[in-house]
């Protein structure tokens, strides 16, 4: 080539005309090369819906790897936008739940039937798949707060908290409540209570993550008074002693204090308690006082002495 023709060729190259053939150029041949047929590996995307109540489903997607043999322009289209295949947990019930593993041979025939105009894939890469769903388990729990109701100074439950619920029902994987003792609740509001309440309370964050439940909200009642400190002194009897027997207390009273809503107090009175040991054989010479009488909504109960010596005469 004389040295006119070379220099007439990188003129033409670096013109808009060159560079217009250059681009058409690789155009073409991209164009050719994208016709040919290839064999590659895509991905497939699995939207799996769970319509079994047997089964949990830890994930609705899942992504694996075929073979397909198509030209290159279906290959890029299928990398670009991979196949959705789409399974039911309803039709995989001859699965072992503890091992839930699902032949590459059921999803080529899943492919087939929902993409039947299409020959394009030769198989998937592995052999099996692990399909992300585990057998479901059904558990009840004993509602708990996380923290009782904030009392104002003074004040006190004049009885146990009342929950609405018995019981709250979880449905999820094994793995995950089997390590699950108990559905703890805390208060929605949590402000200092100085009277009655009716309460929210929602379930931990951390344990609706879980499972399934029937419920995440509860209600939480209860009563609330003003408490105040009262004793009174109680003559000590003795019950079950034999009448041959002339047994002397070391001590012939006993201090009995509590406290109790201001609401009771002022019909409760030192007649409304007794105040008893009851005779039998000992190894330490004391005997337990034991009151009776107490109301059900006392509180901080202290007895002085809580035992008594004593000496019998026959």
């Amino acid at each position: 080539m004389t040295n006119q023709q070379q220099s007439y060729k990188a003129r033409f190259l670096g013109s808009k005309q060159g560079l217009l053939f250059l681009l058409f150029a690789a155009l073409i041949w991209v164009i050719s090369a994208l016709s040919e047929e290839y064999t590659s590996v895509v991905p497939v995307h699995v939207e799996i819906e769970n319509d079994s109540a047997d089964v949990i489903l830890l994930d609705t997607h899942l992504h694996i790897d075929a073979s397909m043999s198509a030209t290159g322009f279906s290959i890029l289209y299928r990398r670009l936008f991979p196949p959705q295949l789409a399974l039911s947990t309803n039709e995989l019930s001859a699965l072992d739940l503890d091992n839930p593993v699902v032949s590459t041979q059921y999803l080529v025939n899943s492919y087939r039937q929902q993409f039947p105009s299409r020959n394009d894939l030769n198989g998937f890469v592995d052999n099996a798949i692990a399909l992300p769903l585990t057998a479901a388990v059904v558990k009840s729990f004993t509602p708990a707060l996380a923290a009782p109701p904030a009392l104002a100074k003074g004040y006190q439950l004049t009885s146990p908290i009342q929950i609405n619920v018995d019981q709250v029902t979880a449905s999820g994987g094994k793995e995950n409540l089997k390590h699950l003792d108990t559905a703890i609740f805390k208060l929605i509001n949590n402000d200092i209570v100085k009277e009655d309440f009716v309460l929210k309370a929602i379930l931990l964050d951390s344990i609706v993550a879980l499972a399934q439940w029937n419920t995440t909200e509860i209600e939480v009642r209860g009563t609330v008074d003003r408490y105040s400190d009262v004793s009174f002194m109680l003559p000590i009897t003795v019950a079950n002693a034999p009448s041959s027997l002339d047994i002397e207390l070391a001590s012939s009273l006993v201090e009995l204090k509590f406290a109790a809503p201001l609401s009771s107090l002022k019909s409760i009175n030192a007649q409304d308690f007794r105040a008893e040991v009851v005779y039998k054989q000992t190894t330490t010479g004391q005997f337990p006082v034991i009151i009776y009488g107490l109301p059900d909504n006392a509180k901080q109960v202290v007895i002085t002495p809580p035992t008594v010596s004593y000496l019998i005469s026959e």
